[in-house]
């Protein structure tokens, strides 16, 4: 029956709450509409009646409250189907009403059923509350920052784009307000390369140039000469500054930051050119632009070890192995035991 689906989905542990600032836990706030629903250009009154249920008039109001607290498998489904949606829950609300009179939640299994359930959501909401109001302090931050300086390499590069004729065919053209490292990495897909040359000979051409350069030729005349990514062409090869959180590919990020100031590389195959790529300057990423992704990393190792120490806690010593290795059926209607969120693993 379609009405389980939704009875499936109010068993979901609810979303949990965004991360607060880094130094010091806020005051939780109000829950508010998922913006992606709710754009401010299309926002309707909350006291406006969108539909009638029932008899009832409901506001926009009631179901933006009620979005707030759904899980996701929910938001999902109004995407999908907002009518839908908005049906299953009233029913859901009606039949666990109707239940609530008769005294259903009273009764075995059912009773028992819901405390795990309730059990199981207050877990997961603990797991979360640990994670997202676990004090990041500065201090904290700053000697995260130096004991991982290597992670945080980045270099500013001029390149040398030398195109070949990709095998995939030739996409829409990337719009003119892209950043450079959009157009650069949209070019390294191949939507926009026009090269007729093959790969071979693109090849040939790009080592040829490695060997000018690191012969003394200047790379600057080799970039107006022979570079076709027009961009960084007039740039005078400039391709900005690439660091682990750029998007271009893991493998163009780590050959990059292995190189030394004034480095050449040999030629960097993407899927439809060969890069030429030369640091121009190497530091270390400030540490205020990674506030962030440090406050992140140090509340996920804060909870991989206050969930290893909980687990070590409540680790079975077992005493009687027969009865850990027999079947035992579940029972029909029991409710699933959701999974505590896996915390993210240790930095290497």
């Amino acid at each position: 029956m379609r009405t389980h689906l939704i009875l499936a989905l109010a068993c979901v542990p609810l979303l949990a709450q965004a991360p607060p600032p880094a130094v010091a836990p806020p005051k939780p706030a109000s829950p508010g509409p998922p913006q992606a629903l709710f754009p401010p250009q299309s926002q309707v009154p909350d006291d406006t009646v969108v539909a009638k249920i029932a008899g009832m008039d409901v506001t926009a109001g009631q179901i933006r409250k009620d979005l707030a607290i759904m899980p996701k498998e929910f938001i999902q489904l109004y995407n999908q189907n907002p009518k839908y949606a908005v049906q299953q829950l009233f029913m859901l609300r009606y039949l666990a009403a109707e239940g609530e009179k008769i005294k259903l939640g009273d009764e075995s299994p059912m009773k028992e059923q819901l405390a795990f359930m309730r059990d199981n959501a207050l877990a997961s909401a603990m797991v979360s509350h640990e994670h997202n109001y676990y004090t990041v302090t500065e201090p904290m931050i700053k000697e995260f920052y130096e004991k991982n300086q290597g992670r945080y390499q980045q270099a500013k590069i001029k390149v040398i784009y030398i195109a070949f004729k990709p095998g995939a065919p030739v996409t829409a053209p990337v719009p003119k307000d892209k950043s450079l490292e959009e157009v650069s990495r949209a070019i390294s897909e191949g939507s926009v390369s026009k090269a007729s040359r093959t790969e071979a000979e693109a090849r040939k051409l790009a080592e040829d140039l490695v060997k000018q350069i690191r012969g003394g030729a200047d790379f600057a005349k080799l970039v107006t000469d022979y570079s076709e990514d027009p961009t960084s062409k007039a740039a005078g090869g400039d391709f900005g500054v690439v660091n682990t959180n750029s998007t271009y590919s893991a493998d163009f990020k780590k050959t990059v930051l292995a190189l030394n100031v004034g480095d050449v590389t040999d030629p960097v195959r993407q899927a439809s050119a060969f890069y030429i790529i030369r640091v121009e300057e190497k530091n270390v990423q400030p540490m205020n632009d990674l506030v962030g992704p440090i406050s992140e990393e140090i509340r996920q190792i804060h909870l991989r070890d206050w969930l290893a120490d909980a687990g070590k806690r409540f680790e079975p010593k077992v005493e009687n192995v027969q009865f850990f290795t027999q079947s035992h059926a579940p029972v029909p209607g029991a409710p699933m035991l959701a999974p505590l969120p896996a915390p993210a693993p240790a930095p290497k």
